[in-house]
């Protein structure tokens, strides 16, 4: 797994608007499930690969609504 792939990746997931961080909060199931948000977003699996979804899936971080409310994954 590449570590700053990782970072950048979990670093833009907590930077994108409400109504895409919600697409991310609702599907908090599994690593997997993140990966399909993801991919359905960026339009490529390609450049989500060796990404440790794992380790941004248990950090339950999905950063904080515009409002400044912590977005709670579930």
């Amino acid at each position: 797994m590449d570590e700053l792939k990782t970072k950048k990746t979990h670093e833009w997931m907590k930077a994108l608007d409400d109504d895409m961080k919600q697409r991310f909060a609702i599907n908090w199931k599994m690593p997997h499930t993140l990966f399909n948000v993801a991919c359905g977003i960026k339009g490529s699996s390609d450049t989500l690969q060796d990404i440790d979804w794992f380790k941004i899936y248990k950090s339950r971080d999905l950063g904080r609504w515009s409002h400044g409310g912590k977005v709670n994954c579930i």
